[in-house]
């Protein structure tokens, strides 16, 4: 989900529906005082059901009516929480700009909400986890061939490789290692701050890599800081 303000007091929604994929509403008076679309309704990765006008031939609809299936902002009081949403709803804003009608990324979605709304403890896996199951749902998940002989990543090549070469989209061989036990291992591995930040840095160079329409990714940062 991504909301724009538009003019002084309206939004233009982009919401990923199950039925029809990505779909842009203009919501008129969001900041406006008892208006039942509120902008707080439309934070990143929100979870609403909502019935609009499917029949317009504009780019732009209209909500008829939105139900929100949390309490608005239920995970947002959470830095940690709400930092993890927002940069989620980035790197799925980018990748899926144009994206139709896709019943497995819909249900994938909602699972990946739900893994950070019941997360307890610490949190600093989850994006991780969550970048290497998006590549599997993508088609280019890292293929786990590591070796004592095979010890470094290639983002260019999906696959760990003999030799490192530092300005060819190659992980370290700490970032390596750390990146083939999480792609073996269900429970949390052992890690230090600055080795998962920087496999994290590692991943969305990853997907940048293999899609022209991720760039910077800005909440990427926030991410890295507020994750211990």
């Amino acid at each position: 989900m991504r909301a724009t303000k538009y003019g002084d007091t309206s939004l233009i929604v982009k919401i990923f529906t199950r039925q029809q994929g990505n779909q842009s509403f203009i919501i008129k008076n969001a900041y406006r005082k008892n208006n039942r679309f509120a902008a707080s309704y439309f934070s990143p990765l929100a979870e609403m059901d909502i019935s609009y006008d499917d029949h317009s031939k504009s780019s732009l609809k209209y909500l008829k009516d939105i139900a929100p299936r949390r309490a608005v902002n239920a995970m947002y009081y959470d830095p940690a929480k709400s930092s993890i949403l927002l940069f989620y709803n980035e790197i799925l804003y980018k990748l899926l700009m144009d994206s139709g009608q896709d019943e497995v990324l819909f249900a994938f979605l909602q699972e990946e909400i739900e893994r950070v709304h019941d997360a307890k403890g610490s949190l600093a896996e989850l994006p991780l986890r969550f970048l290497l199951r998006l590549s599997r749902v993508m088609g280019y998940e890292p293929e786990d061939n590591f070796t004592d002989s095979t010890p470094y990543f290639s983002l260019q090549e999906c696959r760990f490789q003999p030799f490192y070469m530092e300005d060819a989209g190659f992980l370290s061989q700490q970032q390596s290692v750390y990146l083939h036990q999480l792609l073996n291992h269900d429970e949390p591995v052992p890690a230090t701050r600055g080795v998962r930040n920087a496999l994290l840095k590692g991943l969305v160079a990853y997907f940048q890599m293999h899609n022209e329409q991720i760039r910077k990714i800005d909440s990427l940062d926030i991410l890295a800081t507020v994750l211990h």
